[in-house]
Parts: structure tokens; C-alpha cells; sequence
């Protein structure tokens, strides 16, 4: 497999792991965003124009996304092994957004590359 520079955003995971994602949020001056009664949702989709997601992670269930520091602007997105491991070997799509309790939404992560590669290893 040739090496391959991924843009800047880009999460590169070997199907059926698990992952841990930071993500620190903060304003155009750098100043953290509080995120207290905030709503975080990462979406993942083979292409844009698709209905269905591959997967989504969400403050709604804390073992998806958790906030770790709302004053902070830090949250964590937990990939859990079932959420790859049946999927195409390929390069997906994501964003991550965030709903501030003002209401007001943010595209935090733009699209960006979600690249699946193989693993040598197989669990069952």
C-alpha cells in the first residue's frame, strides 16, 4: 500500500478497531466554545447526496460522543469495532456539527475524508 498524505481532517481507521476522536472546538480567535447544553453529531456517508448514513455518533447516547470539558470545548467521538467492521474497504465521507443550546449550528469538522483500510488481523 502506497503512503498516501490525508488532508488536514481526515481520520484514517483499520476496519472493526475502535477509535477515540478529540475534538477541541473553538471560536475564530481560538478562545475555547463552551459547550454546556450543547448537541454534537458526526456523520458518516459513502457520498454526499446519500439518504442513508454509514454510521452516526451523538451526544444523545454518551457512549457515542461525551463532552469532557463543556467550558473547555473538548468532547471525545467513540468508533466502536461493530461500526466498521462489516463495511466496504474505502474512502467514506464526514462533518461533525454542533448544536449550541442558543440554537445556533456550527459545522465544526467540514467534509473530510473517512478513510477504511484492511487489517491483517481477523477477530471474530
Amino acid at each position: 500500500m502506497d503512503d498516501v498524505l490525508l488532508p488536514k481532517n481526515a481520520v484514517q481507521i483499520i476496519r472493526g478497531t475502535s477509535k477515540t476522536l478529540q475534538l477541541s472546538v473553538a471560536d475564530a480567535t481560538g478562545k475555547p466554545v463552551d459547550l454546556t447544553g450543547s448537541r454534537i453529531v458526526m456523520t458518516v456517508k459513502s457520498k454526499f447526496e446519500d439518504t442513508t448514513n454509514v454510521f452516526q455518533k451523538t451526544t444523545d447516547q454518551p457512549t457515542q460522543v461525551l463532552i469532557t470539558d463543556a467550558r473547555g470545548g473538548v468532547a471525545q467521538v467513540f468508533i466502536n469495532p461493530a461500526d466498521t467492521q462489516d463495511r466496504e474497504i474505502k474512502q467514506y465521507l464526514f462533518d461533525v456539527w454542533v448544536i449550541l443550546s442558543s440554537g445556533k449550528r456550527y459545522a465544526v469538522v467540514p467534509p473530510s475524508i473517512f478513510d477504511l483500510q484492511p487489517g491483517v488481523t481477523v477477530l471474530s
